[in-house]
């Protein structure tokens, strides 16, 4: 039976979709900003027994266009390597994939397999009865599920698995190799925050006036304004926990970082001018703590010849008293319909996709597959020319967010408070008090 809470959540999403606005910009097929990466066309416009002319089963698999990248290599891989299958690719724009995947699956539209961005959103799906329990089959498929590593045992929902990891997320320390040496450091080891903090320091004081050869200052460091619960997550505390001593060590240390001089400003980050691997790429920043996905995008940059940065990558910093290497990270999650007809070749494809196969295919794209294989190691290595990337590899990675039905509504609670922090609308006591509130009011309304 599902909780109220659940229902809460179906009924807001059924809402939204009977609103019509979601709804007529999705249609009933791939339109406008939706269109096929992959295969022989549109999912939406296979035959009624979705089989393919030659009499392979065809099955369709909607993705975000940000990750048709790799994921189409994996397509274009598997369907050339049998005819009885044929997995036909739409691609969805990324900034409307979720509303677009909420009407498919509240519809029970011809979909067969759907990319799914983390452990909250499967969450959601699986507790509204939208996806495939795959337990059984995944018991039975031979694959070696301790590659998945420690993250795997918390991608349950009720304790079965509905959805399987295809591409894992992973911060690291990625740093400007040249900018380092110009300034007389040695490059970035293993580092507390702290040490972070004071490198940060060392580097803002040489550059202090000096600019790239475009004019434009040059920083230390630049910090995203999406991730304020890192101190917590390396602790293995999250936003619902009701300590909140971590959740405050962790903005208490990026409203130093914001305000000291020696990385961009939240003003600056959180308006949109200053895109961090653009300023990256260009020399404009000699530090940039973020996810694996820019390994990616660098190599991207310079295959087009768009950058001749010198980039390493180095271990996140830790805070003091944590294990060296803990970063944090999470899975990216590929799921079968409960609706579909072919749950057995379905499956065939995940398996393949998220297995060793699918992981040589990311790793030679610069992505970081969740099945962690040497080989998928080296391929990164090979294909981007860094030793360094082993790093991403090695981390000790702890899940960014927890498999708790209804945790983004502490974690967007927590996030409006510290943007009102950084911005110097209250001070830190007024901060973690009117959060711990608003935890209050959430846990409350749980419960009932």
């Amino acid at each position: 039976m599902k909780s109220k809470a659940m229902k809460r959540v179906l009924t807001a999403v059924l809402t939204g979709i009977l609103a019509g606005g979601i709804l007529a910009g999705c249609g009933s097929s791939a339109s406008g900003d939706t269109a096929a990466a992959s295969g022989s066309g549109s999912a939406a416009a296979k035959d009624a027994d979705a089989t393919a002319a030659d009499g392979a089963v065809d099955l369709s698999f909607y993705i975000w266009s940000d990750e048709e990248n790799y994921i189409s290599k994996v397509v274009d891989q598997y369907n050339s390597s049998q005819d009885k299958i044929h997995v036909t690719l739409t691609s969805i724009p990324s900034d409307s994939y979720d509303d677009k995947l909420k009407v498919l699956l509240a519809g029970q539209s011809d979909v067969d397999l759907v990319d799914i961005r983390g452990m909250a959103q499967a969450t959601t799906y699986a507790a509204g009865g939208a996806l495939l329990d795959l337990t059984e089959r995944i018991a039975g498929s031979g694959l070696d599920t301790s590659k998945y590593g420690e993250m795997w045992e918390n991608s349950t929902y009720n304790g079965k698995y509905y959805i399987m990891p295809t591409r894992t997320t992973c911060w690291a320390l990625l740093y400007n190799a040249d900018l380092i040496r110009e300034a007389g450091l040695e490059e970035p080891g293993q580092m507390t925050w702290t040490e972070y903090k004071e490198y940060a320091d060392k580097l803002r004081d040489f550059y202090n006036g000096k600019t790239a050869e475009d004019g434009t200052p040059i920083k230390a460091g630049y910090w995203v304004p999406w991730i304020y619960v890192f101190d917590a997550v390396q602790h293995g505390s999250y936003a619902n926990d009701e300590d909140t001593q971590y959740l405050q060590e962790s903005i208490e240390l990026l409203k130093s970082l914001y305000s000291d001089g020696s990385h961009y400003s939240y003003e600056d980050v959180s308006s949109g001018t200053y895109d961090y691997i653009s300023e990256f790429e260009n020399g404009h920043v000699a530090l940039l703590p973020n996810g694996e996905w820019c390994v990616n995008m660098l190599m991207q940059a310079q295959a087009e010849g768009k950058t001749d940065v010198n980039w390493e990558v180095a271990p996140m910093p830790v805070p003091e008293g944590v294990e060296d290497g803990t970063s944090w990270g999470q899975f990216q999650f590929a799921g079968i319909t409960a609706s579909t007809k072919h749950p057995d070749e379905a499956f065939d494809f995940l398996k393949y996709l998220c297995g060793e196969q699918g992981a040589e295919v990311y790793a030679s794209s610069g992505m970081i597959h969740a099945y962690s294989t040497d080989s998928a190691a080296q391929a990164l290595k090979d294909a981007s020319g860094k030793e360094s990337v082993q790093v991403l590899f090695d981390a000790k990675k702890i899940q960014e967010q927890p498999n708790t039905e209804g945790y983004d509504q502490f974690l967007n609670a927590f996030n409006e408070q510290a943007q009102l922090y950084f911005l110097g609308e209250q001070d830190i006591d007024a901060t973690m008090a009117d959060f711990k509130d608003h935890a209050d009011a959430l846990r409350a309304e749980s419960s009932k």
